[in-house]
């Protein structure tokens, strides 16, 4: 098992593969796949092209807000325009697979997906060690539906929802074969070493919990039998206090997110986060996760800080699930863009953390506008504002 990543900042797109491409090719001859993330202020359709024509394995491409993060085995951290996880183990096996996301149905559009990376693994009978997805943003949680209904519920599922830099729709995936806006797409693996995976947030509880009511999917009509947006107001130091009767809240809320309790394995309480997006004319919040009726939330605090600090443990933590004397070959993380973009300035010292913390190890992260995980309990969910990080050993 090798990993290798690459990376470039170049403003021309041509160059941006170029540079990468070279990195790829003097560090192996083969790979098994390849996971690339870029800034969308490069066209996707020359990214797909230059990739897919330079190598014969299978790729997947999605859009990343304001671009992407990379280690390399120098040292070397970049804030990139394009980054690739190339995988080169020969004595594994990997499938992908995607289909276009069928808004009534999504769950079938995802066993499609799964069930053609199943069968491009060439290991149809063998239940993968852990799948990576890509998803457009909006219906993630019926697309993990569909990924269960065709492996089961027990095979971890690891990535993230594309994202583009200004919450426009202006996201992308892509495949070898295919470039859409709407695509899910899977990664099946099959690795020859053991991995590693860690699922969290940069977030701690408050007192204040609510419940929520009179809901839709992605939407709250009520908190605790008063009008969402302004019970989470009165809540959260008036941070939405001007959007109360509608607007776009992303940035403000941010730093307060809605968590559910996850009591895991371990006897530690984790919580899945999610994000108020907008309100409505009428007061109900929206969100970038769904929600059901009567569902209990704990009101979530976070800071610059500890989001600054926290992709650091989460890349420590997946690193320290893998087998004792294992020596890890790489990490693929996903970092939720709202956090990204809360940070701001400091993501260069969110990056010198987990340099400082693992040291050398291969990493390509990107920053989501969803992200999919699982904690110690083994169920795999869809959240907000959350930080994961899968490990791989040699």
């Amino acid at each position: 098992m090798n990993i290798i990543t690459a990376f470039s900042n170049h403003t021309d797109t041509q160059q941006l593969c170029q540079d990468v491409i070279t990195t790829l090719r003097e560090a192996a001859t083969q790979y098994n796949v390849l996971v690339a993330y870029f800034n969308i202020e490069h066209d996707v359709h020359m990214i797909q092209s230059f990739l897919t024509e330079a190598f014969a394995c299978p790729v997947l491409l999605a859009s990343s807000c304001q671009g992407t993060f990379a280690i390399t085995p120098t040292g070397e951290h970049p804030a990139a325009s394009l980054s690739v996880f190339g995988i080169a183990d020969p004595d594994g096996a990997y499938g992908v697979g995607y289909a276009r996301v069928n808004a009534d149905t999504p769950d079938i559009s995802a066993q499609k997906a799964m069930q053609m990376a199943v069968a491009n693994s060439g290991r149809p009978y063998d239940t993968p060690v852990l799948i990576w997805t890509i998803m457009p943003p909006g219906q993630e949680e019926s697309l993990i539906t569909g990924f269960s209904q065709i492996i089961g519920p027990n095979v971890p599922v690891f990535g993230g929802s594309s994202a583009d830099n200004d919450v426009s729709g202006n996201w992308f995936q892509a495949t070898q074969d295919v470039v859409a806006q709407d695509l899910v797409m899977v990664l099946v693996m099959h690795p020859s070493k053991p991995v590693g995976y860690s699922y969290s947030s940069g977030y701690e509880p408050t007192d204040v919990k609510f419940v929520a009511q009179d809901c839709t999917p992605r939407q709250i009509g009520q908190l605790n039998g008063q009008v969402a947006a302004q019970e989470y107001n009165t809540h959260t130091n008036s941070s939405i206090a001007e959007s109360l009767t509608g607007g776009v809240v992303i940035g403000s809320t941010t730093l307060y997110p809605l968590g559910r309790p996850i009591h895991t394995k371990m006897g530690v309480t984790e919580y899945l986060l999610s994000h108020p997006d907008s309100v409505t004319p009428t007061g109900e919040l929206s969100l970038f996760s769904a929600v059901t009726e009567n569902e209990t939330f704990v009101l979530m605090q976070g800071s610059v800080e500890a989001l600054v600090k926290r992709a650091a443990v989460v890349a420590q933590n997946a690193l320290d699930v893998l087998p004792e004397g294992s020596k890890p070959a790489g990490i693929l993380m996903i970092y939720c863009a709202g956090c990204r973009l809360t940070i701001d300035d400091d993501v260069l010292a969110m990056q010198n953390a987990v340099l400082e913390q693992i040291g050398q190890v291969p990493v390509v992260a990107a920053y989501t506008f969803g992200e999919q995980g699982c904690f110690s309990d083994g169920k795999n969910r869809h959240g907000n504002l959350m930080i994961s990080a899968v490990a791989f050993s040699q």
